[in-house]
């Protein structure tokens, strides 16, 4: 499936984005990376990707767009970057945020110490995320919830960026071929998904394990499409500072 995935993929901006950014620039690791997701067990509720992740500084919480809630509607829209639950403080309080997953992940992500992504089209990620995780190891360790579909070729550009971690799997409305990923890739996504119950636990218990220094109270500082937890009283957001990721050109 991932060679078919990859031949879809050539001649779309994502792949040959891919090539020049990852794949160029590191044959090597590429290789590598394509030799070992040949050998992941994909069939399971959670994908490991060579090793567990890791909360803290340097990890990544990563959820897909398609778990925002459509009735009601989120208040943020869908397909983008944005959550109006987490960008507020107090936290906001629409009826569409009170039973959201992205919002209760995104917190216990926050008090863990993680970074948080929403996760929409695969070139977004490619330059948000793994370009500078394999330039700078801006993450080194990663939980991402995404369709099983696309656990391999995902877990390639994991492998091939330096982020070590897991694939929780969408139990419900995820994409079950390339036609469906890649109308969802350019935002276009009917259903909801959803979490397993016994996953949803997982995350929930996994994320509650607090670094081990002192954590102090925190917030959001936006950079870019991430949420990167910040100490409160530290001043102004990084954009006005200077972002923590590498800016890449697009």
């Amino acid at each position: 499936m991932i060679w078919k995935f990859c031949l879809h993929s050539l001649f779309r901006e994502y792949g040959w984005q891919f090539l020049r950014r990852i794949a160029a620039a590191h044959p090597i690791k590429t290789v590598k990376a394509f030799v070992r997701t040949v050998s992941i067990d994909a069939s399971g509720d959670m994908t490991d990707i060579d090793g567990l992740f890791v909360p803290g500084a340097g990890a990544i919480v990563g959820v897909g767009f398609c778990l925002k809630p459509i009735y009601p509607p989120c208040p943020s829209g869908r397909a983008n970057h944005n959550c109006r639950y987490l960008e507020h403080a107090p936290f906001a309080d629409a009826p569409a945020c009170r039973s959201c997953v992205i919002g209760e992940f995104g917190t216990l992500a926050l008090e863990a110490g993680c970074a948080f992504y929403i996760m929409t089209s695969a070139h977004d990620i490619l330059l948000d995320v793994f370009e500078p995780s394999l330039r700078n190891k801006l993450f080194t360790s990663g939980l991402f919830v995404l369709c099983r579909y696309s656990t391999r070729p995902f877990s390639v550009a994991m492998l091939a960026s330096g982020i070590r971690g897991c694939v929780i799997h969408l139990e419900h409305g995820d994409c079950q071929n390339y036609q469906s990923w890649r109308l969802a890739d350019r935002g276009i996504k009917s259903k909801q998904t959803r979490v397993g119950d016994s996953n949803r636990a997982w995350i929930k218990e996994i994320l509650s394990r607090r670094p081990e220094q002192e954590m102090l109270s925190l917030r959001f500082a936006k950079r870019g499409n991430i949420f990167f937890a910040q100490p409160l009283g530290t001043g102004q957001d990084a954009d006005e500072h200077g972002a923590a990721r590498t800016q890449v050109d697009r």
